[in-house]
């Protein structure tokens, strides 16, 4: 998929892979099916390398381990990225239940700034709130890395940002 969703088409993946049309459109019952085979796909990924980041590790750390999975996730592929956060093709709108299974993955880092935070009133609303903002930096910074103006190896400002995001929280 070189040229990317708006480029994906059935006969052109039936070609790379040495198949006809109808076989593809027999497996995935057309292109709206192959898009969200990809959808859920790039989500089982996302959620694979979350729960590999360890729980042992101080909760500071393991919402920027949480956040560096997402940014590798995003770099390794690129075109499941697309389309999982941002690039939808015009006639593809995944399901509810792989809209549902998506925002699952999300727990994972929701869990982790909780841990992270003094514990309060309203700590859970609170953690999320957090959450979602360190999910915005993430896909903001993967975003800019996908373009060439920032680049994922940066870890100690990726982390720095993190810490700033739960600092500022904490206030």
């Amino acid at each position: 998929m070189t040229s990317g969703l708006p480029g994906l088409s059935l006969r052109r993946i039936a070609e790379a892979a040495g198949c006809t049309t109808m076989q593809v459109y027999s497996r995935f019952q057309g292109k709206n099916g192959l898009l969200q085979a990809l959808f859920d796909e790039g989500f089982e990924v996302l959620a694979a390398a979350q729960r590999a980041v360890p729980l042992s590790l101080p909760a500071d750390q393991r919402v920027q381990q949480l956040c560096r999975a997402y940014l590798h996730i995003a770099a390794e592929y690129p075109q499941h990225y697309a389309l999982m956060l941002g690039g939808h093709s015009a006639d593809f709108k995944p399901p509810k239940e792989s809209q549902d299974q998506a925002m699952a993955t999300l727990q994972h880092l929701i869990e982790a700034v909780a841990n992270a935070l003094p514990t309060g009133p309203d700590q859970a609303q609170h953690a999320s709130v957090v959450a979602h903002q360190i999910l915005a930096f993430c896909h903001g910074w993967a975003t800019l890395s996908a373009i060439g103006i920032t680049d994922n190896t940066n870890v100690e400002a990726i982390d720095r940002a993190v810490s700033s995001l739960l600092t500022g929280a904490e206030a």
